[in-house]
């Protein structure tokens, strides 16, 4: 269902609120407009494609794709490997479930429509081994959404390595990532690129992130445009894809 701009800033003052609530401020990569905004849009996506059925939120984090999620309607099992920072998700009614092994998921074969991965794929210790115990939780044709995967040629992850701010040690090229899915039983079937432009200053002065950040809604509007920009999309932040089983491995 499309929403109107008037319904999504009221659901991303929602949930900052939310967040507010239950940690006293909000996170880095939801204290903007820019930031926040992108995972509406993020579920607003998964939600087009799968109107109803059962996601996985595959390191689930704070909770707020979950959050995201559940108010679309979908049925949302929250995954991840440890129960610290969780009070989010008890705010909003939703149990954690807590990984007992750093590769297997404790799931019957088949059971989602669909798996989120949401600034995970990169922080996993087995790839390849993560990757098939997600096709073998998934249902025939159901999907996997990957989003917020550190992009190699970014030049914000560039910038950050240099000044040891980094925190993501593996990174891809579209390229990669495509052949590395369909060696694991999947079919790409859209591929984008995000964030041209930072969703936070980090480690800028204060004076300088509160400039950049009372202009959110211009670099909202702007940075879908640069993100898809020929050239100059291929040194934004992140890849996000979406990829479909098709084959049982």
């Amino acid at each position: 269902m499309k929403r109107s701009k008037s319904n999504l800033d009221q659901e991303l003052l929602e949930l900052n609120r939310l967040l507010i609530s239950v940690a006293g401020d909000s996170k880095q990569n939801l204290d903007s407009a820019l930031g926040a905004r992108r995972y509406i849009n993020n579920a607003n996506l998964i939600n087009s494609i799968v109107p109803q059925g059962k996601i996985l939120d595959w390191g689930c984090g704070l909770g707020h794709m979950t959050y995201l999620l559940k108010k679309r309607g979908l049925e949302t099992v929250s995954y991840d490997v440890d129960q610290s920072g969780r009070d989010f998700l008890s705010r909003i009614g939703q149990t954690l479930i807590l990984a007992t092994d750093p590769v297997k998921l404790p799931f019957a074969d088949g059971t989602f429509d669909a798996v989120l991965s949401s600034g995970v794929l990169e922080h996993v210790l087995d790839s390849a081994a993560s990757l098939r115990e997600v096709n073998r939780v998934l249902k025939k044709g159901g999907y996997f959404f990957i989003f917020r995967l550190p992009n190699k040629y970014s030049y914000i992850e560039f910038i950050s390595d240099c000044l040891g701010r980094g925190d993501h040690p593996v990174k891809y090229s579209l390229s990669e990532i495509t052949k590395i899915l369909k060696r694991s039983g999947y079919e790409v079937i859209s591929n984008a690129y995000q964030g041209c432009l930072p969703y936070n200053m980090k480690g800028f002065p204060g004076p300088v992130r509160n400039l950049y950040h009372r202009l959110d809604r211009f670099w909202t509007c702007l940075d879908p445009i640069l993100s898809s920009c020929p050239g100059l999309k291929r040194i934004s932040t992140n890849l996000e894809l979406v990829a479909r089983k098709w084959n049982p491995v």
